[in-house]
């Protein structure tokens, strides 16, 4: 049995097509996606649609979708152009169906392979997992403080990653508690795997939205289970950035919430954090206008925005 995992789309449809297309023609039997599916670019009522067309997928939510939830019967006008006006719009991109989709969709998923008897879980973030072990030293934000170089070689990355899991005590106690098993998550946007014993653990970093500087294309994990076991393959895949950014700068959202959609198309360009940079700009140039509403009001998210562009 093959498996293909993918998570965090973000609404790239473009890289959610080049993955499932290699992963059919990889030959994978099931889908496992790891939640967020929309949120941060334009096509989200489409990758949600073509995931729940799907009869050979297991799916569960992710903190997004519990960020859409929330945002449902808001009034547009209410958030325009400012800090919030791209949860409103994504909740309102999605139509009655999606929205229905995703809210019924588990937290959390587990089931066994019947030819290797390996149980499988599944969560959107690793903090349910192994607590803080990885997320304390390997986020977006901790990649471009960490190297400074442009672009990173995966292979360095998941070296790091491996070391610094195998000598961090929270990860040690952690996997002392879990059960034998293949266990699946994403949300840091960071590929890696690591076995320790009898337990895997992946991440198949963001198929949409990848932050850890490393090489092109949109990532995922296929797996391969059988009498022999386990075996893993960490695959990323090519897809036209450029077509793709020229239809994110024609869209709806690009129209109505320009701020964050040119983050993220310069995180898409460098596959590197960016907005968590501009949050903080953004709050140290509210404290300085003496702007103390939060979230951002269109006037100081705009004009943050600009002073931070020219930096």
């Amino acid at each position: 049995m093959k498996y293909a995992v993918i998570s965090d789309i973000h609404g790239n449809m473009d890289a959610l097509d080049a993955v499932l297309a290699d992963a059919e023609k990889q030959s994978a039997d099931i889908f496992l996606f790891a939640g967020d599916y929309c949120l941060s670019m334009p096509f989200p009522e489409q990758a949600v649609q073509r995931i729940a067309c799907m009869d050979n997928a297991f799916v569960i939510r992710g903190n997004e979708e519990q960020y859409i939830e929330r945002m449902q019967g808001e009034d547009e006008g209410r958030w325009e152009g400012g800090q919030m006006h791209i949860s409103c719009w994504c909740a309102q991109a999605l139509g009655d169906e999606s929205k229905m989709f995703l809210r019924r969709l588990p937290e959390r998923k587990q089931f066994r392979d019947e030819e290797s008897g390996v149980v499988f879980h599944m969560s959107h973030s690793s903090q349910d997992i192994i607590g803080n072990a990885e997320l304390s030293k390997f986020s977006c934000p901790a990649i471009p403080l960490m190297y400074k170089e442009r672009e990173l070689k995966h292979s360095q990355l998941l070296c790091d990653i491996r070391k610094h899991l195998s000598g961090n005590e929270e990860f040690q106690r952690q996997c002392d508690k879990l059960e034998d098993g293949v266990y699946i998550f994403g949300h840091s946007h960071i590929q890696w795997f690591m076995q320790k014993g009898k337990k895997i653990f992946i991440n198949p970093g963001s198929c949409g939205l990848p932050m850890d500087s490393c090489e092109r294309g949109a990532p995922y994990t296929l797996i391969e289970a059988d009498e022999k076991g386990i075996r893993i393959e960490e695959r990323r895949i090519p897809y036209n950035m450029d077509d793709f950014i020229k239809k994110f700068k024609e869209s709806d959202q690009y129209k109505k919430v320009p701020v964050w959609s040119n983050i993220r198309i310069r995180e898409l360009q460098a596959r590197r954090e960016h907005l968590y940079f501009f949050l903080k700009y953004a709050e140290e140039y509210a404290e300085r206008t003496g702007d103390s509403i939060r979230p951002f009001t269109r006037k100081t998210w705009e004009a943050a925005y600009k002073e931070w562009e020219k930096r």
